[in-house]
Order: structure tokens, then C-alpha cells, then sequence
């Protein structure tokens, strides 16, 4: 089980201060429902990549006595299944779905030495159409509900997406983020210290805390 936790730093701070970081402890197990039914379980080491650099980090774990599973609080500065920092996954998914920039520009702009690859790069932008749609449903959800007049809403509350090509639904995703965070910094106390830059790192943490599974 994961939990995607916010620590509001980078990897390098959070890894020169995780004997100083606070890690909540769950009132409720997702597995089974116990309550209060968390105690440590210490921590499993991690690599993640970006362009030029592997760290090395901890990552804290709780083990829930009811069920016996554990449970492991992700910084939401990584994904689930991928290696590189959601950072750099965010400047290639931008660059091609949003702004439609040429891979070799990508490449250009994104790799140092080689790395990441090109293969890993488009399977990132694969990735991420294949698991677009109920990530956008659930940002059309929350924007009909709590902000209707939402320029990604058409003048009945019904999402932009219905009848949309499905090719078309990654680069809506990434412009309903940004309507998304714009309602959230309003709202939500907590958003406010997220930009445009991070905002797919708001967007994983948002969602997965809805029950969203993989988004890239």
C-alpha cells in the first residue's frame, strides 16, 4: 500500500533531513479499515533518477497490526513504477503533449549524456494518455461541483471531454491541471505553494488521495 505524502521540499532536502522530517501516522488502514491501527516499520531504501544525478532515499514505512500489511508514504516529488524524478517526467509530458515540441527538441532540452532515453521518454508520454481519462473525469467531478463557471466546463457543468477524440485527452488533462490548481490555491490552504511548474506534482498527490491509481 502507498500513501503520496507532501514534505513541501526537494529530494536533496529531504534527504539531508529525513531523520528531522515529520511523517504522520494514518488514522485509517486503506487496506482493511482499522483504526489507529499503524505502528513504524522503519523504512526501504530508493533510487530516483534525474537527467544527471541518482539519489539515494529512504522512504518510511508503517505496518497496520490489524491486517498485516504495510504501508509506505511516497514523496509526492516521485511516481510509482518509474525511476526518474516526476520533475523531469513533467518537462517531457509538457513539452510534447502540451506544446507539441519536436522530440529532437526534446532531446535537446531534456538529456544530458544520453540519459533519459528516448524509449523511456515516449513511454512516458504513452503512459500518460493511457491513464488520462479518469484522472480528467475526476478534475471535471471537483470543478462542477465546487466551481461551475470553470472555462473547462461548458455552460451546463458537463466536462469539455464528452465526444472528444481520445487522442485530444492528454493535452486537455494538462489544461485542466491548471484550472485545477487555480481553484485549489483559492480554496485550499495547502496549494498555494504550488506554480504552473509543479503543478502535475499537486495533480499526483490530489488524485492518488481520491483513489486515482497511476497517472504517467
Amino acid at each position: 500500500m502507498v500513501i503520496v505524502a507532501e514534505f513541501q521540499c526537494s529530494i536533496q532536502a529531504y534527504i539531508a533531513g529525513f531523520v528531522t522530517l515529520i511523517f504522520l501516522r494514518p488514522t485509517s488502514c486503506p487496506e482493511c479499515g482499522a483504526l489507529h491501527s499503524f505502528i513504524g516499520h522503519g523504512f526501504y531504501v530508493r533510487f530516483a533518477l534525474d537527467a544527471d544525478h541518482v539519489f539515494e532515499l529512504r522512504i518510511k514505512r508503517w505496518y497496520c497490526k490489524s491486517c498485516q500489511r504495510t504501508l509506505s508514504l511516497l514523496p509526492s516529488f516521485l511516481l510509482r513504477y518509474r525511476h526518474y524524478l516526476l520533475a523531469v517526467i513533467q518537462a517531457v509530458v509538457i513539452a510534447r503533449v502540451e506544446e507539441q515540441t519536436p522530440w529532437a527538441a526534446i532531446r535537446a532540452r531534456v538529456m544530458i549524456g544520453g540519459v533519459p532515453s528516448p524509449r523511456s521518454m515516449k513511454r512516458w508520454c504513452a503512459s500518460f494518455a493511457v491513464h488520462v481519462a479518469p484522472w480528467l473525469a475526476e478534475i471535471e467531478r471537483t470543478l462542477a461541483a465546487h466551481d461551475p463557471g470553470t472555462p473547462l466546463l461548458t455552460p451546463l457543468g458537463s466536462g469539455v471531454t464528452a465526444g472528444a477524440p481520445r487522442e485530444n485527452l492528454p493535452r486537455l488533462l494538462l489544461a485542466a491541471s491548471r484550472y485545477l490548481l487555480a481553484w485549489a490555491q483559492v480554496h485550499l490552504a495547502q496549494a498555494r505553494a504550488y506554480g504552473s511548474n509543479d503543478r502535475l506534482r499537486f495533480l499526483w498527490l490530489w488524485g492518488h488521495a481520491r483513489g486515482l491509481a497511476r497517472l504517467i
